[in-house]
């Protein structure tokens, strides 16, 4: 399987994976013919790329970090809470004419039945659970589900990117569920903040905007706290992930050590462990789906931008094991051989068929289109045994 721009679909192209919709229901079934009108339904949905049937390329499948059904569960959970929560808050708003802390503050006794709910924390468990059980982790971002509400999909990748780095720091299972919940609502805050504000770039935004949506932070830390299902460490991450290492961060402009994310009792006054890392997944997630700009970023030139923050903005140390769990390209994505040790392969159009753990930068690939964008006998290359090979993703 191949993964296409959905932009470049045509009607001969078959579709090389199952669509399901964020409730579970099936959308379209690997093996149709990409039609006109569900291409402009995917489009609609969210859908940026797709898997399409190539010949020769069948074996090639992304590893889910967590299977898909694991999350569509956690997509309808967080959209069940977020309803929930959105539509408790215009009530309030609507019998008050307090300030939306105060309100908040008030009712966080009723808010809690929808934060933290069995259904999410069935499937952060499944989460943790599937993370734990691999034998080594590969981030493998592009085989995540796109289908769902933009935050709600921001906020499960920044979740399953978190858990990848606790797990690769060796987190105890209390801690990984620590920082599972803390990531799942880190911008909680954003569902009482204007939704003219938020949907806007922070380029476009006033600066009497900028500090309206900086309150998130502090609005969802008041939603979190006195909550028995949310721990006092996972409320912190509500509250601190937009610190910074140097201090310029807010709301508390507390500064970080760029030290390993390790319990240690003598840390005081500083950036809680579990926002440093939740800092490191939202940025990268921002950058290589351009939630935040006009420009999505490949995976190398989102890793590049998270290593110039590294040691003011966030967490050298985070940024490093981030760097040791991602492919810079990811099992099903084309990419152009760019160099190669046998020039009459230059330009010629690949496959990523196989990543390793242990060598990251030189996966297996298959060679299926010339580079005038013709069939060719499919070519299996492993970049491991054979070096002298540079690559330029292409989807």
């Amino acid at each position: 399987m191949v993964r296409y721009n959905i932009d470049e679909l045509d009607e001969e192209m078959v579709l090389g994976e199952s669509i399901f919709l964020p409730s579970g229901e099936m959308l379209l079934a690997a093996g149709y013919r990409i039609k006109e009108r569900y291409r402009e339904r995917l489009k609609q949905m969210g859908y940026k790329t797709v898997l399409v049937h190539v010949e020769g390329t069948e074996d090639v499948m992304p590893d889910d970090t967590i299977t898909q059904e694991s999350q569509r569960e956690m997509t309808c959970a967080m959209s069940e809470s977020t309803k929930g929560l959105s539509a408790a808050m215009e009530r309030f708003r609507l019998k008050s004419n307090e300030h939306v802390k105060d309100v908040i503050a008030k009712n966080r006794q009723y808010l809690s039945k929808y934060i933290m709910t069995s259904g999410m924390a069935a499937a952060l468990q499944k989460f943790i659970d599937e993370i734990v059980s691999q034998g080594s982790v590969v981030l493998n971002m592009s085989a995540m589900q796109q289908a769902c509400p933009d935050l709600l999909g921001h906020a499960m990748n920044v979740t399953i990117t978190s858990l990848c780095i606790g797990r690769k720091f060796k987190f105890s299972y209390d801690e990984m569920k620590q920082l599972g919940i803390g990531a799942l609502h880190y911008d909680i805050g954003l569902i009482v903040t204007p939704p003219e504000i938020v949907a806007k770039k922070p380029s476009e935004r006033t600066e009497e905007e900028r500090l309206v949506y900086a309150q998130h932070t502090s609005l969802g830390y008041v939603m979190l706290t006195e909550n028995g299902s949310v721990p006092p460490t996972s409320a912190a991450v509500v509250l601190q992930h937009h610190e910074r290492q140097d201090g310029t961060g807010y709301p508390l402009r507390l500064k970080g050590d760029n030290g390993p994310p390790l319990k240690d009792i003598s840390r005081r006054n500083m950036i809680h462990r579990f926002a440093e890392i939740v800092m490191v997944a939202n940025t990268y997630d921002m950058l290589t789906t351009g939630r935040d700009s006009d420009k999505r970023l490949c995976v190398r030139d989102a890793l590049k931008e998270l290593i110039k923050m590294s040691g003011t903005g966030a967490n050298a140390e985070i940024v490093k094991m981030l760097l040791s769990i991602v492919p810079l390209f990811p099992v099903g994505a084309q990419v152009r051989i760019a160099n190669a040790p046998r020039p009459e392969l230059l330009d010629f159009i690949a496959v990523v068929a196989k990543n390793s753990a242990e060598h990251l930068e030189s996966p297996q690939i298959i060679i299926f289109q010339s580079k005038n964008r013709q069939k060719i006998k499919p070519i299996l290359i492993d970049l491991a045994k054979h070096p002298g090979f540079e690559l330029e993703l292409v989807v």
